[in-house]
Parts: C-alpha cells; sequence; structure tokens
C-alpha cells in the first residue's frame, strides 16, 4: 500500500492505538499531523515519524473543543497545503456501571468519543472537498455492536461513531470521500490493562486475573496488537479501499462476528 505523497491526521495519536496508527500510515509513506492532550508523548511520536523518513507535526488538541479543532486543521493546511486522510483515534472509556454513573462520566464519553468524532469529520470534510477524494476512519469499539457491563456510556458513544460514519459516508459520497469506521474488540494498550484495573476493583479481581479472564473469552484466545488496528486503517486509507465506504470493521478475534 503507497501511501506516500498523502498527509494524515490522526487524533489520539500520543500513545496507543492512535500512535500506532500514525506510525503505520508513516511507514506506508504519509506524513503525519499527530494531535493529543498529552505533549509530551505526542513529541516522541513525532520523533519517531521522523526516524521513518516522513514529516511530522504535532498538534495539542482537545477534540471536544471546536476551537481547538479548527484551528488544529488550519494548522495542518497551513504546513503541508492539504488533507487526505483522517483517523478519529482520541477516545476514552471509564468502565462504570449504570447504576454507579456520575453524569460527568456519560458526558465524558459523549464529548470526547462521540461529539470530537463529529467536529473533527466536519473539519476534515470542508477540506478534503478540494481534493476530490479524501478517508476518513473513525475508531469506534466492538462496545458499539454488544453490550458489556460496564461499558453503558462508552458503548453508545461509539455506537453514535457509527451511525455518524453511516450518514457522512452518504453525505460525503458526492466529493469522494470514503468514510468507515474500525471496531476493535480487547487490543493490548495501556488504556486496556487500566480497564483491568478499573475492572478488577469493581469484581474483586487481581488484574492479572482480569486480563487472563478477557483473553479467554475471545475465540482467538488472545489480545489483538496496536498494529494490526493499524495495518487495517493503512488498508482503509489506501486506493485498495475506493470501493468501500459506510461500514463499521470488528477487528476483535471473533468476539463479535458481525
Amino acid at each position: 500500500m503507497d501511501l506516500s505523497k498523502k498527509v494524515a491526521f490522526v487524533t489520539g495519536a500520543a500513545r496507543g492505538i492512535g500512535k500506532e496508527i500514525a506510525l503505520v500510515l508513516a511507514s506506508y509513506g504519509a506524513d503525519i499531523v499527530a494531535a493529543d492532550l498529552l505533549k509530551e508523548e505526542l513529541l516522541q511520536t513525532v520523533d519517531a515519524i521522523a526516524a521513518l523518513d516522513r514529516n511530522g507535526i504535532a498538534v495539542t488538541l482537545d477534540v471536544s473543543q471546536n476551537s481547538q479543532v479548527e484551528n488544529a486543521f488550519n494548522k495542518a493546511m497551513d504546513t503541508f497545503g492539504r488533507l487526505d486522510i483522517l483517523v478519529n483515534a482520541a477516545g476514552v472509556q471509564p468502565s462504570v456501571k449504570f447504576e454507579d454513573m456520575p453524569e460527568d462520566v456519560w458526558d465524558k464519553n459523549m464529548d470526547v468519543n462521540a461529539k470530537g468524532t463529529y467536529l473533527c469529520c466536519k473539519a476534515a470534510v470542508n477540506r478534503m472537498k478540494n481534493n476530490g477524494n479524501g478517508k476518513i476512519i473513525n475508531i469506534s469499539s466492538q462496545a458499539s455492536k454488544i453490550g458489556e457491563i460496564g461499558n453503558g456510556s462508552y458503548g453508545c458513544s461509539k455506537a453514535a461513531v457509527n451511525l455518524l460514519t453511516q450518514v457522512l459516508a452518504l453525505e460525503a459520497a458526492p466529493y469522494n470521500i470514503n468514510v468507515n469506521a474500525i471496531c476493535p474488540g480487547l487490543i493490548d494498550t495501556k488504556m486496556l490493562q487500566n480497564n483491568f484495573v478499573q475492572i478488577g476493583k469493581r469484581d474483586g479481581l487481581d488484574p492479572k486475573q482480569v486480563r487472563e479472564n478477557l483473553e479467554n473469552s475471545v475465540p482467538l484466545k488472545r489480545l489483538g496488537s496496536p498494529k494490526e488496528v493499524g495495518d487495517l486503517v493503512a488498508f482503509l486509507a489506501s486506493d485498495k479501499s475506493d470501493y468501500i465506504t459506510g461500514i463499521s470493521i470488528t477487528i476483535a478475534g471473533g468476539t463479535t462476528l458481525f
């Protein structure tokens, strides 16, 4: 897959899935706008992009704030002059049962996961129109397709991402912009490891036991890797996926078979 001469804007690029996506896209030749709130780790991502002999810039961004989103996309255009790919990987995932869920936890999930995706998609489409093409990949979750204890607000926010993806795919089609979502399952990231601790506290289990139980729940009996998600993103960002739009692809080792 050749992404040379392409410019990709990746949110949540400081760590985890977002960082790996940025590096995978760079490895296929794309220049990267790496966006996140975590400044120091974001600079490490940009250094890693440079080590791949690609151009990268760091943009500090709270995706739930429209003014910051617009400023970030303006910086991307000022630096590279074009935008070809958007990956919405910024996200939060507190694990709280509905009966114990504070209102601000619900709001945080919706603000970052759903509203942040909407704001970045809107900013990207308005700039991709001039290209006559573009690729948008929204990182959703298997929790958007199947109920999970403790993931109510998170799952609802990601279900919103899936429907937004379908609607935007239809609305952006006249501009030859493809819009798809990826729904990862259990991917071995720091966020997931933090969830092992949260779930352990909730259920009275050691985090190692939580991990083992979750691995055993996956038909392939392992966690996924961030690079496996990154490679799928690269495919959807390439010209090999030009006739694919409006779908939500699950990558979860068989946990959710649709």
